[in-house]
């Protein structure tokens, strides 16, 4: 063995312990419990609802609509910041938001969209209607599992950056940065929620029953893989996937 997969397969085995301790030290977290309400119109469009408390907050989940496209743009695709440790780390068009938004949008007006699942929700508070950030379970890497997305402005993080875009400074709706400490954990537990739901009622992912939801989050990506750990996923695997970059990343899953 070279001394690069010496140095490499110890940082797997490190960062696997790492995952492991914090887990096994919030293994007794209390999830917060979202209140789901899914409708179906009359013109067959799918409307969800969820809300949830948490640390004093309460958090409101709607399905996506095309008026969210500016503030899916402005606060996460074209920040350098929100976009650094999520995907491939490049930021995204107002096109190519565009674009990801009507495929999120079709989900809810489409029932016989393979995929099954409705799915993609702006994250807001309740109470002052803020937004806050975009989450979503689309198709996962296996049949029968759905992959967890979520992006969050840069402000609501739990330790937020000293820098933040101009944006912040200018937003006439000035935020308590620390206000929204945990909004990671409030979201990977709702989704978690809504997926059992969805399970119970029937919901398939291409066709195929809904067995577990999975994760990637880069190992530097502490509140990302902290809240899903608290949130009950557990440690697959480290690894490198390439069309991310050479990142270390934690495969994190949930059977349902």
């Amino acid at each position: 063995m070279s001394t690069y997969e010496e140095d490499s397969s110890c940082c797997i085995e490190d960062a696997k312990a790492i995952f492991n301790r914090y887990a096994e030290a919030h293994k007794d977290f209390q999830a917060p419990q979202s209140h789901i309400d899914i409708e179906t119109e009359s013109d067959e469009t799918t409307k969800v609802h969820m809300e949830v408390q948490h640390n004093g907050i309460q958090y409101c989940f709607e399905s996506i609509k095309e008026k969210d496209i500016d503030d899916v743009y402005h606060y996460l695709n074209s920040q350098p910041l929100v976009r650094k440790k999520y995907g491939d780390g490049n930021t995204l068009s107002l096109a190519a938001t565009t674009a990801r938004v009507n495929t999120l949008v079709s989900r809810f007006r489409n029932k016989n969209s393979p995929l099954h699942l409705y799915s993609g929700f702006i994250v807001s508070d309740a109470q002052t209607e803020t937004f806050l950030g975009m989450v979503n379970l689309g198709s996962g890497p296996e049949p029968g599992t759905s992959e967890m997305a979520r992006l969050n402005r840069s402000e609501c993080w739990s330790h937020p950056p000293d820098v933040v875009s101009t944006y912040a400074i200018m937003d006439s709706n000035i935020m308590n940065r620390k206000a929204y400490s945990g909004i990671g954990t409030v979201e990977a537990c709702t989704l978690l929620q809504y997926a059992a739901r969805l399970k119970q009622e029937g919901y398939k992912v291409n066709y195929h029953p809904l067995t577990a939801v999975v994760a990637t989050a880069r190992v530097d990506n502490e509140g990302s893989w902290k809240s899903n750990a608290k949130a009950g996923m557990i440690l697959c695997d480290v690894d490198v996937f390439s069309s991310y970059g050479s990142h270390l990343r934690y495969q994190l899953r949930k059977n349902m």
